[in-house]
């Protein structure tokens, strides 16, 4: 299967392309999408055995666009750059649309994508909740919301930080439809395909699973679930998290064949770990992150003591909560034995009445 990536750091794609031919050796075909110099990095860089079909896109887009390309925002980049890519580029029909930071952590079959011939859509949110409004990101989220909502379509986010497979041609007619509305391309390259491809060719689209990926957001709690993660497949990978005094302090980011199994569990571990205590304010002295900042001293200390005095609030909170709490956690137990049971029963042959 194809993968297109959008990259411009060259050490990080070469990092990237080793996870995934080690977790997802049936991905046969790379297509790098870039600058013309950055492209000549890799060639120079990257291992014969590592083979890769450069788009530059100087050559993609005209001069016109190329200009107004290096004036735009990061959101919008991407957007032109994969719409471009899916109206123009000599892709295949249907590729996998990832950036260069997207790292598996474990084996991944094909069927995370495309599953009994129907396109697999992992979501991280609904933008109706999403509130964020600090980035060109978050711009690019609610834009997508109220076009999906002039065009009728769902408002699910499928930004979802790890591989998503791409339809060129839902692709170039979902941004048709939304080039009726404005000019401007400040959309999520990710959101606006499926949503409207579930639209207009639900044929073509499974229902839609909940992402599995990690580091997405970067730390825990930056923002409130929609839905939670069930199980991680794949990294959001952070290069500053691999720092010293940071989350995943001493686990390489190059992939080690012996040891990378290890080295995905122990990431996840502390993961879930740091999840858990941020969760009750309790944030360990011996990792950076945004509530605490780094370092023991200071600025670090008088945070330390603000989140202190927080937690007794927030354990009479939960003490308060315990019944409403109870009664949530005891509805989701029952909606998830009745989905099981119904799964067994779609599973079991049909009986046949003996004479």
């Amino acid at each position: 299967m194809q993968i297109l990536y959008l990259s411009n750091r060259p050490a990080v794609l070469r990092e990237t392309l080793d996870h995934v031919r080690h977790f997802m050796p049936w991905v046969d075909d790379v297509v790098v999408l870039a600058p013309e110099a950055t492209l000549v990095r890799l060639r120079q860089e990257l291992p014969d055995d590592l083979p890769f079909t450069g788009l530059a896109e100087e050559e993609l887009l005209a001069r016109g666009e190329l200009d107004d390309l290096a004036a735009t925002d990061h959101s919008s980049r991407n957007t032109v750059l994969r719409v471009a890519a899916a109206r123009r580029a000599p892709l295949a029909d249907v590729y996998l649309a990832s950036d260069d930071d997207y790292r598996p952590l474990k084996p991944i079959d094909p069927s995370t994508f495309v599953d009994d011939g129907r396109y697999v859509g992992h979501v991280s949110y609904d933008l109706a909740r999403w509130r964020r409004n600090e980035t060109s990101f978050d711009r690019a989220q609610h834009a997508s919301y109220q076009a999906l909502g002039y065009l009728g379509c769902e408002h699910l986010s499928y930004a979802a930080h790890m591989p998503q497979p791409m339809d060129r041609r839902v692709v170039v007619e979902a941004f048709d439809a939304v080039a009726r509305l404005t000019d401007s391309m400040q959309f999520c390259e990710w959101t606006i395909p499926f949503n409207w491809g579930r639209r207009h060719h639900p044929e073509l689209f499974a229902e839609p699973r909940t992402f599995v990926t990690m580091c997405w957001p970067q730390y825990p709690h930056e923002w409130p679930f929609w839905v939670r993660p069930e199980e991680y497949a794949f990294e959001n990978f952070y290069p500053e998290l691999y720092r010293p005094g940071h989350l995943f302090d001493g686990i390489p980011t190059a992939l080690d064949p012996a040891r990378v199994e290890r080295h995905s569990f122990d990431k996840m571990l502390r993961w879930y770990r740091f999840d858990l205590d941020a969760g009750r304010l309790r944030f360990p002295d011996d990792v950076a992150n945004p509530w605490l900042g780094e370092g023991g001293t200071g600025r670090g200390r008088a945070r330390r003591a603000f989140f202190s005095a927080l937690r007794p609030v927030r354990r009479a909170y939960e003490y308060l909560a315990l019944e409403e709490r109870t009664q949530l956690a005891e509805l989701a137990g029952s909606i998830a034995r009745l989905e099981r049971q119904e799964d067994r029963r779609s599973e079991d042959p049909p009986t046949v009445d003996e004479p």
